[in-house]
């Protein structure tokens, strides 16, 4: 298996700092990590961030609480707002506008997992190393509660300002989507929402024969001996 090193693997999501280096004229542009089916972390302070005109004044609303959160891009057009999210549920929409308004749909609340490793997590319910009974655990991978968000390999070796996804976003789990997704991630989520009721949003990031520098910065990679 040949090892891909680079000094960044632009296929992990880093939530808290991925920024756009484009921007539509006018309307904010958002990472691949906010769209419709999403999930927010659960009691705590969710940050949503972008790519504005500069200056433009930015506010966000949350249907779990009804308020209006604001905030203003910066001069390279980047900005940042806090959400304060509630106990689980959903779902709910939130709204993003600089003057144009765009709407995140069916978005839920519950606990969000980065899903990453080597092939054992990489692989899939279907496709390569199939899993036992795979064709019965696909037909019944109805869960809504659960959310899938899947990466793509990319290398770089410059950070990059958003990550590569399939299927244009978050999807809900079920079987058109869950059977090139991590096995091990989704019985994972599978057994906590049975057990729980929480929702479950999935970000998979995994890449087969990666190496642990892969995955770790230039600034920290530089500390070592």
């Amino acid at each position: 298996m040949n090892i891909k090193r680079t000094t960044f693997l632009s296929g992990g999501l880093l939530l808290g700092s991925l920024f756009f280096s484009t921007l539509a004229e006018a309307k904010v542009v958002l990472p691949s990590v906010f769209s419709d089916n999403m999930v927010f972390q659960q009691k705590t302070n969710a940050p949503i961030w972008g790519k504005a005109n500069a200056g433009k004044a930015i506010t966000i609303k949350a249907s779990w609480n009804g308020k209006t959160y604001t905030g203003k891009a910066d001069a390279n057009g980047n900005f940042k707002v806090m959400l304060a999210t509630p106990s689980y549920g959903g779902p709910y929409s939130v709204t993003i506008s600089d003057g144009e308004t765009t709407t995140l749909n069916n978005v839920l609340i519950g606990d969000v997992w980065i899903c990453s490793g080597q092939s054992n997590m990489e692989q899939p319910l279907a496709g390569w190393g199939k899993i036992i009974n795979y064709e019965k655990e696909i037909q019944d991978a109805n869960y809504p509660k659960i959310r899938l968000l899947q990466g793509v390999h990319v290398t770089s070796n410059t950070p990059l300002d958003d990550a590569k996804v399939t299927n244009g976003g978050w999807t809900e789990c079920n079987p058109k989507y869950i059977a090139e997704f991590s096995a091990v991630a989704y019985f994972f989520a599978r057994e906590v929402t049975k057990k729980t009721g929480i929702p479950i949003g999935l970000i998979h990031t995994s890449w087969g024969g990666t190496i642990a520098e892969a995955w770790t910065s230039a600034e920290t990679l530089k500390t070592l001996p």
